[in-house]
């Protein structure tokens, strides 16, 4: 048996291709048997092995894929243009043989019904090797007719083994297919032999009445060199893809839709009136801060050195202002800030650790201390699904539920770039669904990391107002991300850049009886859920969740660290708290550059 899990898919047992009394996915060693001796063994290893649960009442039957190279697989529309070339190549070479296999009479028919794939998505890629999924089956939909099969086969495996005719399921389409082949062989030779021929006769002289004839009498021209008629029919797959896009492009342009689409906690868990709600105390939080930030910078003095001092005589960062005669001295210096400033300090500058005084080479800065203990966490089921985590412990680490659920137990990873690359992570416990128990925690030992933890925000004060950072890995970044796109293409030493985002507190709010949650404006997207909502101290003050899409605008919403902090009660877990009030401190800036020069 094949070591290394692929994925899990729920299957329908209708839809598998039938070999008498057996499925085609049954017979997978006689099929590795028979591809190892005709095909060679690396067109055998193509088809992943499949282990089948035929499931019960309460659960659906599933087959788990199992294949010969290790690392994580992805489907091959994850992989970035030159990776997919790389694999579109080999699955070419590879799968050629199989043309004149299938008119085998007693190997064709296993053979060509494993040639059937489920959808496109079942061609996968693991570490740089093609892999088939989902073979021996057919899609709802597809009827057992042969032209609906063709058009079927030539969206999927047909890319890269072209056929004029399904690969076909009886005794009789295989003589067809046969005969059809030899046909195709037979005019073939007869045409290059006439075009030989002809290229040694000698040309009819000028003016002669004679033309060089069409071709031998009797000889049909290859079914290829003859015009087509597409039947009306085959046109309708078309039609409803096109109509299916357009339905799609018309759904992300409307605005929110794209932002925790699969991530939004059903109303079972959150009532309406709470939602609203948060919405209105959100919203009267946005006017008291704008009100503040009116009143700071009516009465705010600009400095001779170009320093904005507000009324209570700090920056608009915070700081009070340096001394105009020892701006150089003062320039890098830690000193403390106030706690919410109208404008919160460079993330860069915000230092955390280290003592009151000396320069940045002594402590760290806040950016640092995220990147250490923030990770991507990469969960594969049925699909790849990408969130946040960030540790507790050395190797403990907090993601959502919804994060992990319906990945396999081996098939949970985690990764950083302070660690280097990915790591296979153990789930110890999980909270979850939403919709269900309110809460959506999981919690997971890394295996083979030692990284430090982040502290856990414990104090009843209100945040309402306060500055925040929100820290995760967001699917819309993603997308273009270099190392990422290496990372699905089997690259596991390939880490994306983490990403940050700013915004306020704009208010906390009990959703339901199970639910607590901090409502802020530093802007998330899917694969957030799980990260740490951060305060400008470096202390973890929620658990990023999930959006809310409104008409005017999304509404962020964390999970309470109290309720974070009951989840790992009980578990291995000691998570470092911190009682009091956030007070950063922050770098003094390089000083303005005098009148006339370039900074």
């Amino acid at each position: 048996m094949a070591d290394h899990f692929l994925t899990k898919s729920r299957i329908d047992l209708t839809r598998c291709i039938r070999r008498g009394d057996t499925l085609a996915i049954e017979s997978h060693e006689t099929l590795h048997h028979i591809l190892s001796e005709k095909a060679g063994p690396d067109t055998a290893r193509l088809f992943a092995e499949p282990l089948i649960s035929r499931g019960n009442d309460q659960a659906a039957p599933t087959v788990s894929w199992y294949g010969d190279h290790p690392g994580l697989g992805l489907p091959l529309h994850r992989l970035d243009e030159a990776a997919r070339a790389q694999i579109e190549a080999v699955l070419r070479a590879r799968l050629a043989p199989l043309a004149g296999l299938i008119r085998d009479a007693e190997a064709g028919p296993l053979v060509a019904a494993a040639l059937y794939l489920h959808s496109e998505d079942d061609i996968w890629s693991v570490n740089g090797e093609p892999l088939l999924i989902n073979w021996g089956m057919l899609p709802d939909g597809i009827g057992t007719g042969a032209a609906a099969r063709l058009a079927h086969y030539r969206a999927t495996l047909g890319r890269f083994l072209p056929l004029d005719l399904a690969p076909p399921l009886d005794e009789a389409e295989r003589v067809r297919f046969a005969e059809a082949s030899n046909q195709r062989t037979g005019a073939a030779a007869v045409a290059g032999a006439v075009a030989g021929a002809s290229a040694a006769a000698p040309s009819a002289p000028a003016g002669s009445d004679l033309s060089p004839p069409e071709g031998p009498p009797g000889v049909v021209p290859p079914p290829e060199d003859r015009p087509r008629r597409v039947p009306l029919a085959a046109w309708l797959p078309l039609l409803v893809l096109l109509l299916l896009a357009g339905g799609v492009l018309l759904w992300l342009l409307i605005p929110g839709n794209r932002i925790f689409a699969r991530d939004v906690a059903p109303p079972a868990a959150i009532p309406d009136e709470a939602a609203i709600a948060a919405a209105r105390e959100a919203n009267r939080a946005l006017e008291s801060r704008l009100a503040d930030l009116r009143a700071a910078y009516a009465g705010a003095v600009c400095r001779d050195d170009g320093t904005l001092v507000l009324p209570g005589g700090v920056t608009v960062d915070g700081l009070l202002p340096p001394d105009p005669g020892a701006a150089d001295r003062e320039a890098g210096r830690i000193v403390p800030g106030v706690p919410d400033p109208p404008v919160p300090p460079d993330a860069q500058r915000v230092i955390v650790g280290g003592g009151t005084g000396g320069d940045l080479s002594d402590t760290g800065s806040l950016l640092a201390h995220i990147d250490a203990r923030t990770a991507m966490v990469l969960a594969v089921g049925e699909e790849l699904n990408t969130g946040t985590g960030f540790f507790v412990g050395p190797d403990l680490l907090v993601t959502n539920f919804h994060v992990i659920t319906g990945a396999a137990p081996d098939q949970i990873f985690v990764t950083n770039r302070a660690m280097g690359g990915l790591r296979q992570a153990e789930l110890l416990k999980s909270l979850g669904p939403m919709e269900e128990v309110g809460a959506d925690f999981a919690l997971l030992r890394v295996q083979g990391a030692n990284q430090p933890a982040y502290e856990i925000r414990h104090n009843a004060a209100s945040l309402r107002l306060q500055s925040v950072i929100a820290a995760g890995y967001p699917g819309d970044v993603l997308t273009l991300d270099h190392d990422f796109a290496a990372l699905r293409g089997g690259d596991i030493a390939s880490v994306p850049e983490l990403t940050v985002t700013d915004g306020t507190v704009n208010a906390e709010q009990t959703l339901s009886e199970r639910t607590r949650t901090v409502v802020h404006s530093a802007p998330m997207s899917t694969g957030n859920s799980g990260g740490p909502l951060i305060d400008m101290c470096g202390r973890v003050v929620g658990v990023n969740t999930f959006v809310m899409r409104g008409p005017m605008r999304n509404l962020n919403f964390a999970l309470a660290t109290p309720d974070l902090l009951a989840f790992l009660d009980g578990t291995q877990a000691q998570p470092q708290l911190s009682e009091g009030p956030c007070q950063p401190r922050v770098a003094r800036p390089a000083p303005p550059p005098p009148p006339g020069e370039s900074q």
